[in-house]
Formats: C-alpha cells, sequence, structure tokens
C-alpha cells in the first residue's frame, strides 16, 4: 500500500538523489534516467518544488535543478505538500464526498486523528533525517544514475 502519489514518490526520489550531487546541477533528463520516469513529467514535477523554494534551476546547455536550501531545511512534507497540495491531509480514508464532522464515515474520527500524527511526522523528518538512515546500497540499488556520469 502507497499513501503517496506517484509523483510525490518521484519528487523524494528526485530530492535524495540531487542531495547526493549538492554542488551539481542536474538535467531533468538525467535525473528522468535514474528515477526511470517520463523525462517530461519529471520536469513538470521539479518545477512545482521550484515555487516552494526546495529546488532552484539555471538554464543553458549545461542547465538542470540543484537544491535551494540545505538538506536538513527540507521536510518530506514540503515535497509531498508541494506536489499533491493538502488533498491527503483533508481528505476522507474512504473518499467519501462530504465526509466531515457533520456526517463522518465510520472512520473519520480515528483517520482524523492519525492523519494529524502523520502529517505532524512528514513536518519533523527532514531530508537530513533520511540521508542518516539510507544505506549507500539502497541509493545505489534504487537511485544511482544509470549512465555513469560524474558531476
Amino acid at each position: 500500500m502507497k499513501l503517496v502519489s506517484q509523483g510525490a514518490q518521484y519528487a523524494i526520489s528526485a530530492i535524495i538523489a540531487i542531495s547526493k550531487h549538492p554542488d551539481d546541477v542536474i538535467s531533468a533528463s538525467e535525473l528522468s534516467r535514474s528515477l526511470n520516469c517520463p523525462a517530461a513529467y519529471l520536469s513538470q514535477i521539479l518545477a512545482k518544488l521550484k515555487a516552494p523554494g526546495i529546488l532552484g534551476s539555471q538554464r543553458g546547455l549545461n542547465g538542470g535543478v540543484f537544491l535551494a536550501r540545505p538538506l536538513k531545511d527540507i521536510s518530506v512534507y514540503d515535497v509531498i505538500a508541494a506536489i499533491d497540495g493538502e488533498v491527503f491531509f483533508s481528505s476522507c480514508f474512504m473518499g467519501i464526498d462530504g465526509c466531515g464532522h457533520i456526517e463522518p464515515c465510520p472512520f473519520h474520527n480515528f483517520w482524523s486523528v492519525k492523519r494529524g500524527e502523520i502529517q505532524q511526522w512528514l513536518k519533523s523528518t527532514s531530508f537530513a533525517d533520511a540521508d542518516k538512515v539510507m544505506s549507500q546500497a539502497w541509493f545505489n540499488e534504487r537511485l544511482s544514475f544509470t549512465n555513469g556520469a560524474v558531476f
């Protein structure tokens, strides 16, 4: 079971991959190969990360994206909210339109509490925290750049 959208998953993976090259500008096409994601789709995702100041970009022949702030200042919540908005944190567990305090579904009260706990955890978890527990082997297997390019 996956709690985040495909777009948010790509965004989180992109931040992790970019973080391994902190002094470099990385092209969307290079990232798309690494993430096994269509380049046009990834470009749209990366653009959504520029507005809240998570990524910066550089145009031109050697253009691409880079982290606009330190990993410790980027929470997992920041990235999910930039891609998907607040829908995860305000929607019904069952996806029932109109579910709320007036006409709650059977899971409304439980999910409201758990959703808040998840939201708080995502806000308090930075990519620096994730980097501390992520092994290099895990990164190499899932997110390393596939063409062997050295930046």
